[in-house]
């Protein structure tokens, strides 16, 4: 019986492991009302203002292999039989043949009342915005989905003047409005809880840098707002609101899990035959464990290509004899190494003329970073360490306005020749050309 892979999300994750298992030849099916018609999300926030395409289409197919169910996923239930079969928490990083009375390992139940069955699932349901209520500003939306987005854009094409914006929220997203909509020739003040923006994101030499240069660009910041009730009103003609996101989450026998899907190194749930990918997971084991979700759209291209890879392995076959072979196992007796999700993760963020770039652990608490300076002084990178020793290994980079120095870092870390903090503390160290070795 051959695999039945379902996956439930068509964003990024989703349609990048789709496309991938096409290219492998492994039928697929993709739940999602909008199944190959999803959009990237980052354009919406960082060209809402300047007239250029906003956002970038996730298009694909369906094609023999590719099946779209256009329909949403309520909850995940398992057969008793499925704990007696193979698909255990260890044994799943390998997909194989099923025996005929186990032919499929749990069920998705469809908002209208269809189910499918599945050998494998990939939850890639991702995120879905956060929405305060703007006492002053009842039509304040997020800037998050193409719909929201869409009517945004109306406005601003429709405005006959500059607009004053108001944002609420100083992550990324919000950022990116803001700056944009200044370097459109629109006023934009952004109301955050704290004293500076990008707090949860970036390390304090980066943030503060950022900070500064926005201010002088001319957004106005309103430090330490408690409420979205302290907003006055009349103010502003459009209002954006950036706090935060939380992942779609369904039900599987029963359980929710409170944040997001916890994954192991091969991006495996506790539950067999699930995986999840994307802003909906979070690894907590492996090179790149974290306590939250990634959250970016390199990460959630990267979780796709490796649940292709992993998912469509040659499986076993019953040979003449009747007895099981496999060409992940070719009979030397050694079992095949689990395979483990290692891509360097790294996130960029334009926020006007300002270009920020992440690659690999880093920590906005960090405070025994190097930092090294262009000869300018006006591009720099910020090193992160996994210790404070001399021989302590460089774990991530965070790079302002210098993207070759960005592209130098992920080849760095995703290398072989990690470099320690002694070295990164030596002046005549050239990190550009250690990242050909």
């Amino acid at each position: 019986m051959s695999k039945r892979i379902v996956i439930i999300g068509g964003g990024l994750a989703g349609t990048t492991a789709a496309r991938e298992l096409d290219a492998r030849g492994q039928s697929v099916a993709i739940i999602d009302p909008h199944a190959g018609e999803t959009c990237e999300r980052p354009p919406l926030s960082k060209h809402l203002f300047d007239g250029s395409r906003h956002h970038l289409p996730y298009h694909l197919e369906s094609t023999e292999n590719i099946t779209f169910v256009r329909d949403w996923a309520e909850e995940i239930t398992f057969a008793e039989a499925a704990a007696e079969t193979r698909y255990t928490s260890e044994t799943q990083r390998h997909p194989h043949r099923l025996a005929d009375h186990h032919a499929t390992v749990g069920t998705i139940h469809l908002a209208t009342g269809e189910s499918i069955d599945f050998t494998h699932c990939i939850l890639a349901t991702g995120m879905e915005a956060n929405r305060p209520q703007i006492p002053a500003y009842p039509d304040a939306l997020p800037v998050y989905d193409l719909a929201d987005a869409e009517w945004i854009l109306d406005r601003v094409n429709n405005a006959s003047e500059a607009l004053n914006v108001g944002v609420l929220g100083s992550g990324y997203l919000g950022m990116e409005v803001a700056t944009s909509a200044v370097v459109a020739g629109h006023h934009a003040t952004v109301y955050l809880r704290g004293g500076e923006p990008l707090r949860k994101q970036l390390s304090a030499p980066v943030r503060q840098a950022l900070f500064e240069k926005h201010r002088a660009a001319g957004v106005e910041f309103v430090t330490h707002t408690a409420s979205p009730d302290d907003i006055r009103a009349d103010v502003h003609d459009l209002f954006i609101t950036s706090v935060g996101a939380r992942p779609r989450l369904i039900p599987i026998d029963g359980h929710r899990p409170a944040s997001a899907w916890d994954v192991d190194e091969s991006l495996a749930t506790s539950h067999p035959g699930v995986f999840a990918a994307g802003d909906c997971a979070i690894v907590t084991a492996g090179p790149y464990a974290l306590d939250h979700p990634w959250a970016c759209e390199p990460v959630a291209e990267s979780h796709g290509k490796f649940l292709a890879e992993l998912l469509a392995e040659v499986p076993e076959e019953t040979g003449d004899d009747g007895e099981r072979t496999s060409e992940l196992n070719p009979g030397n007796g050694s079992e095949a190494e689990p395979k483990v999700w290692s891509d360097v993760p790294w996130h960029w963020s334009f926020q006007g003329p300002e270009k920020v770039f992440t690659a690999g652990l880093t920590s906005p608490d960090a405070d025994d970073t190097i930092i090294r300076h262009d000869p300018t002084g006006a591009k720099f990178q910020v090193f992160h360490f996994d210790g404070p020793d001399p021989e302590s290994k460089l774990v991530g980079v965070e790079t302002l306005n210098w993207p070759p120095m960005q592209a130098a870092a992920r080849r760095v870390l995703g290398g072989n020749h990690i470099p320690t903090r002694a070295r990164l503390e030596d002046p005549n160290f050239d990190f550009k050309a250690h990242s050909r070795l």
